[in-house]
C-alpha cells in the first residue's frame, strides 16, 4: 500500500511537465526572457522575465535571468533562454519533494539491516546519523546512479525538441501512464503551475527539515511531538523558586 502511494505521488508529480504534444505548446519552450519591465512580484525592481514559462511571477531580485546561459552548447554565449535554469528547478523540486517524505519516513518504517552491513544499519532516525551509517558500497551505488542521471538527463537537454521536465511519463501516444491520466490543455496547465509550486515549497521545507534535525538525535516526528507535550518540569512545584522561599 504505501508502495503504490509513493509511485502515485511521484507519478503525478512528474506527469505534470508529460503531455505529449500539449507540452511543448504550453510548457517552457521558449526563451522565457525579453526587454526589461517592471516585475509582477516584486513591484519596486525591474526582471528581464517575460512571463512566457510557466509559474513565472517574475521573481528574480537577484537577476539571474540577465544571465542565463541557456542551450550552452550552441557556443560560448548559449542562446540566452532558461532552459537549464528551469531543468534545474525542476529536477530540485522533485527530488526535494522526495527528501521531504524520506526525511521522515524512516520514523514510521525502516528496513531491517543484516550481519554486513549491520543490524542496527537504518534505524537512525535522525538523517545526519543515517548518512554516517550508509556502507561504502552503497555509497558507490549511489553516486553511479547520480552520475548516469546526470549524464543523461545533460543528452536530453541537447535535443532542441526536447521539453523540460518530460520524463516520457503520462498522457500521449508512447508514454507510460498507468493512472490512465487525461487532462485537458487547461488542467495540464494548471498541474504544471501546481507541480512547480510543490517544488518550490519543497525546497523551502527541505531546508527547515535539515535545520530542524541539527543539534538532536530525534527525528523531526518526534520532535513534533513533544512540541505539543507538557514537559516535565511544568508539574514541579517550586521549580522556578530559589531554594528557601
Amino acid at each position: 500500500m504505501m508502495q503504490s502511494v509513493v509511485v502515485a505521488l511521484a507519478l503525478s508529480s512528474v506527469s505534470a511537465f508529460n503531455l505529449g504534444g500539449a507540452s511543448k505548446k504550453s510548457s517552457s519552450t521558449g526563451t522565457g526572457v525579453g526587454p526589461e519591465r517592471p516585475s509582477a512580484a516584486l513591484p519596486w525592481t525591474t526582471t528581464v522575465l517575460d512571463g512566457s514559462y510557466v509559474g513565472d511571477k517574475g521573481f528574480d531580485p537577484l537577476g539571474f535571468a540577465k544571465y542565463a546561459p541557456g542551450a550552452w552548447w550552441f557556443g560560448d554565449e548559449g542562446d540566452g533562454s532558461l532552459k537549464v535554469f528551469r531543468e534545474a528547478e525542476l529536477m530540485h523540486g522533485r527530488i526535494a519533494q522526495l527528501a521531504c517524505l524520506g526525511w521522515i519516513f524512516p520514523e514510521i518504517y525502516h528496513f531491517p539491516g543484516n550481519e554486513k552491513t549491520g543490524v542496527d544499519a537504518y534505524a537512525a532516525l535522525n538523517p545526519y546519523d543515517a548518512v554516517d551509517q550508509i556502507p561504502t558500497a552503497a555509497w558507490t551505488q549511489i553516486l553511479a546512479f547520480m552520475s548516469a542521471l546526470e549524464i543523461y538527463r545533460i543528452q536530453k537537454l541537447k535535443d532542441p525538441n526536447y521539453v523540460n521536465g518530460d520524463l516520457g511519463l503520462g498522457q500521449g501516444e508512447g508514454r507510460w501512464n498507468p493512472f490512465g491520466f487525461a487532462y485537458t490543455e487547461e488542467e495540464y496547465l494548471e498541474k504544471q503551475t501546481q507541480e512547480l509550486e510543490h517544488c518550490r515549497l519543497a525546497m523551502l521545507g527541505f531546508v527547515g527539515l535539515a535545520a530542524k534535525s541539527s543539534g538532536t538525535d530525534l527525528g523531526v516526528l518526534a520532535q513534533l511531538g513533544e512540541t505539543f507535550s507538557r514537559p516535565e518540569y511544568a508539574t514541579k512545584a517550586g521549580y522556578y523558586f530559589p531554594v528557601g522561599i
